[in-house]
């Protein structure tokens, strides 16, 4: 269920730190604009993630990943995966139509696709505006998403709240598990834990992932033009 956005707003602005083991390894930047799109105003989403420093130099990263969405369903029209790992190049345009439930996708072609479906970009928007209040430890939170060419299901196991020691201060969060798919980057499919602000805006505080290259953390260091006061605790 979705509710009344008091989530986000234009000009959002989140900046992380991502560690690889003990080395400060990466940036991402999460950004939120309004755009117009064939004649109708959009939410444009932009996530780009990339090395710095010696992960840099031992192995460049830069992934983009971009949602055009609807302000009031969070539903997307068009997504964009632009991806440099080393030497491996990934581009994809992926289009959504709603009226007969197909997209469009550079790599794929048309597909036929359920209702509802989103990107992997318009996913997180549509969580943090989700209803969580009836929330209970152990609950799953399942939202089917277009990501790497394939259906994606996106499923999220509700593990109770957690207070998030963080350079920015300690934060009251939710704790999710996602489910993690087993295969190129995952020994497991419990090798990730997200921690949302436990507030309206449900902001990514932190992330965790166990890797089959090692462990990463991802922290919020940065935020920018909020709708409301991040909740913090002494």
């Amino acid at each position: 269920n979705s509710l009344p956005n008091n989530a986000y707003k234009a000009g959002e602005k989140l900046v992380y730190l991502l560690y690889y083991g003990p080395i400060d390894g990466g940036l991402a930047t999460a950004t939120l604009e309004k755009t117009s799109y064939n004649g109708g105003e959009v939410y444009h989403a932009r996530i780009e993630a990339k090395t710095i420093g010696l992960a840099e130099v031992l192995y460049h990263i830069k992934d983009i990943y971009e949602s055009y969405f609807d302000p009031v369903t969070g539903l997307p029209y068009k997504a964009i995966r632009n991806i440099q790992e080393g030497r491996y190049r990934d581009y994809d345009e992926i289009y959504f139509y709603r009226e007969n439930n197909t997209l469009k996708s550079l790599k794929k072609g048309t597909i036929s696709v359920p209702e509802y479906l989103h990107d992997i970009v318009s996913v997180l928007y549509y969580f943090r505006r989700s209803d969580l209040s009836n929330l209970k430890n152990g609950d799953v939170i399942k939202i089917q998403t277009f990501f790497g060419g394939d259906l994606f299901p996106v499923i999220l196991r509700y593990q109770g709240k957690e207070t998030v020691k963080t350079d920015l201060g300690k934060i009251p969060c939710l704790r999710f598990a996602p489910v993690t798919e087993v295969g190129r980057m995952f020994k497991t499919e419990d090798d990730m834990t997200i921690w949302f602000s436990d507030d309206a805006m449900r902001l990514p505080v932190r992330v965790k992932m166990n890797l089959i290259v090692g462990s990463v953390k991802c922290d919020l260091i940065e935020y920018h033009n909020l709708p409301a006061a991040l909740s913090k605790v002494k």
